[in-house]
Order: structure tokens, then C-alpha cells, then sequence
């Protein structure tokens, strides 16, 4: 079972230095190591942004230089970004008419996932549509479709995880209204955290992968649970991590806690 780990850098036996890509450190941080180690690639194989457009974290600038170091050192990387329909409902909660909430998130998800695109294209990745997915293009996988049945069943029964839905949910939330939401707001807007869960516990499989790096910039209450053992039934898949990304550049941290 994997959780998030905290690894300590590797070191060249012959100078005592950690390894690094030779461009230098990106500022980037994952399990201890900058986003440029080589031992994150060897150990890993498939780096998985995951972006959020609704979040002030992922600027524009920041996600074309999360995706330049990404490529930087892994041959194969894939971003992740929500569908429009689920994100919509952030928009419709805070008072937004149904049809223009999904007009606007279409066009943020939209932008964004052309900035991904444009960038791993410049960093000479290739066939990069294939590689930024946007959760709508899962949803008919037979296997997302069982992960994600799995899941909403232990949202029905299991505490734990109906308590790190609504911890998300919540959070989900902060980023489209001042106040807290009611128990229907969350309710309704479960279906974001569905539609990206079979990702957060499992984008080994779903995107065929021998093992997958997930990073995103908080914790993730779901992923948490599942890999601690405290929802029955639902374990994270073989050869997936999800661990917290960290932005050291110029002393910044990550004080969006959305």
C-alpha cells in the first residue's frame, strides 16, 4: 500500500552531492527532492500533475514552470485538470445561473489546459493531447467507471471517508464563496471529488502505467484515508504514490491552503 513518503536525497558516492539535473534545482519539491532529481523519474517513471484552475496556486506562470521542470526529468508526464460539469457546480452554488457557471468553467479549464499543452509541447514532449486529460475524458473507462462506484459506496457507508469528501468538498468550495456552505452545497458538490477520485487513488491504472507520481500542492484528506486503512474495500492502486508538491521559488510557499 502506498502513502505519502518523505525521501531523503540521494547521494553521489564519489563528491557527496545530491543528484540533480544539470539545469539546477527548479524550486520545485516532491518527497524531499527538487523536481529535477533524477532519482524521482528512476524511481517513479510517470510524473501526474495534478492542476487545479480554480485555485490561485496554479497561475499561469507557475503551472508553465511546474510543467518545464516536470519534463525536465521525466520522459513521461500527464496532467490532469476537473471537467467542466462537476467544476460548474462551485459556480452554481454561489448563486450563478446553471448555464453560464458551466460556460465559464469551460473556458478557465480550457485555458489552462492550453498553457499545459503548449508548454510540455516546447519542452519537446510529444502528442500532448493525450497527455492532459480532463476527468470527462474517464468517465466512460470501465475502470474509472467500477473506481469510482467503489468509492461513492464507502462515501455512503464508511465515516472516514464521508469525512475527507466533505473536508475537500469544503475546501472545493473557499475558492467560490466567502461563507461555509451548507450541508446541501456539500452534498451537491460531492460529484467534484468523484470525478477525480479514481485519479488521486489510482492514475497507475487508469492511464496505464507501470507506476504514476501524483503531485498536487496540499494534502489530499481522500487519498490519506484510503492509504491508511481506514476505509475497507478500497485500497490505492499498485504502483500509484500521491505525494505533496511544495514551490520554494524565491521563498514562496504554498499559502493558498485551497
Amino acid at each position: 500500500m502506498n502513502r505519502l513518503r518523505t525521501a531523503s536525497p540521494s547521494i553521489n558516492d564519489t563528491d557527496g552531492t545530491t543528484e540533480q539535473d544539470p539545469s539546477g534545482p527548479s524550486g520545485f519539491r516532491v518527497e524531499g527532492l527538487d523536481l529535477h532529481s533524477r532519482e524521482l523519474a528512476e524511481r517513479y517513471g510517470t510524473m501526474v500533475l495534478g492542476l487545479s484552475p480554480f485555485n490561485s496556486f496554479y497561475s499561469t506562470q507557475t503551472v508553465t514552470a511546474l510543467c518545464q521542470s516536470a519534463a525536465t526529468s521525466f520522459s513521461d508526464v500527464h496532467v490532469v485538470l476537473p471537467g467542466a460539469p462537476e467544476s460548474a457546480l462551485r459556480y452554481i452554488t454561489a448563486g450563478k445561473e446553471p448555464r453560464h457557471a458551466v460556460q465559464r468553467s469551460k473556458r478557465v479549464i480550457h485555458n489552462m489546459r492550453n498553457v499545459a499543452r503548449r508548454t510540455l509541447a516546447d519542452c519537446g514532449v510529444s502528442d500532448t493531447d493525450a497527455r492532459v486529460h480532463v476527468m470527462t475524458r474517464f468517465a466512460s473507462h470501465p475502470r474509472y467507471q467500477k473506481s469510482r462506484a467503489r468509492i461513492e459506496s464507502a462515501y455512503r457507508t464508511q465515516a472516514p471517508m464521508r469525512e475527507a469528501v466533505h473536508a475537500m468538498t469544503r475546501t472545493a468550495l473557499a475558492t467560490s464563496s466567502d461563507s461555509d456552505p451548507t450541508p446541501a452545497q456539500i452534498e451537491l458538490n460531492t460529484r467534484y471529488i468523484f470525478a477525480e477520485a479514481p485519479l488521486l487513488l489510482d492514475a497507475a491504472g487508469m492511464l496505464a502505467r507501470p507506476s504514476t507520481l501524483f503531485v498536487y500542492h496540499r494534502r489530499v484528506p481522500l487519498y490519506d484515508v484510503v492509504a491508511a486503512g481506514q476505509v475497507p474495500g478500497l485500497t490505492v492502486g499498485a504502483g500509484h504514490a500521491l505525494s505533496v508538491l511544495t514551490d520554494e521559488r524565491n521563498d514562496r510557499g504554498n499559502d493558498d491552503p485551497r
